[in-house]
């Protein structure tokens, strides 16, 4: 799993560098003309997942790490999904309500939620563990696959 979850990761955090590269101007126009950075916090949602997802599958592959650096390991990166402050605070300094903000807010708190469980359940020796990773990184590449999505093509209509 950390194997095909590494290489997943690594090619969309590409595509999402690709799709702002792309449009960097009409995102920016578009932010302008709105007065929130709402476009530029779905690239850093997306890359923050995915590089999570990295991380964690790139420590996983360790065969010499114990159980409790990797539940410390989940717990720091459950701590560290930036993507829900950032949401919150991107919604308070503008005057117009990013689309869809209390469904990315949901799914980013959610996919925080999961890291922290398994890390808890690891820790504990029981509920789960890291049979929550496959949840966490099925999600988080589902937010960064709809964010990429918006950031190539959403952001020309």
């Amino acid at each position: 799993m950390f194997i095909a979850a590494a290489g997943a990761a690594a090619a969309l955090s590409g595509l999402i560098f690709v799709a702002v590269s792309i449009n960097l101007r009409d995102i920016f126009a578009e932010e302008k003309k709105v007065g929130s950075t709402y476009l530029t916090g779905r690239a850093l949602e997306s890359l923050v997942a995915l590089l999570i997802v990295l991380g964690i599958s790139l420590v996983g592959l360790d065969p010499s790490i114990s159980g409790t650096a990797f539940a410390a390991v989940l717990l720091f990166c459950a701590g560290s999904a930036v993507s829900p402050v950032r949401q919150a605070s991107a919604y308070r300094s503008s005057h117009v309500k990013p689309k869809a903000y209390n469904l990315r807010l949901s799914l980013s708190l959610t996919l925080a939620a999961a890291y922290a469980v398994a890390g808890a359940t690891l820790l504990a020796g029981g509920g789960g563990g890291l049979h929550w990773l496959p949840f966490a990184f099925i999600l988080a590449v589902a937010i960064a696959a709809a964010n990429a999505w918006i950031l190539l093509v959403e952001v020309l209509r």
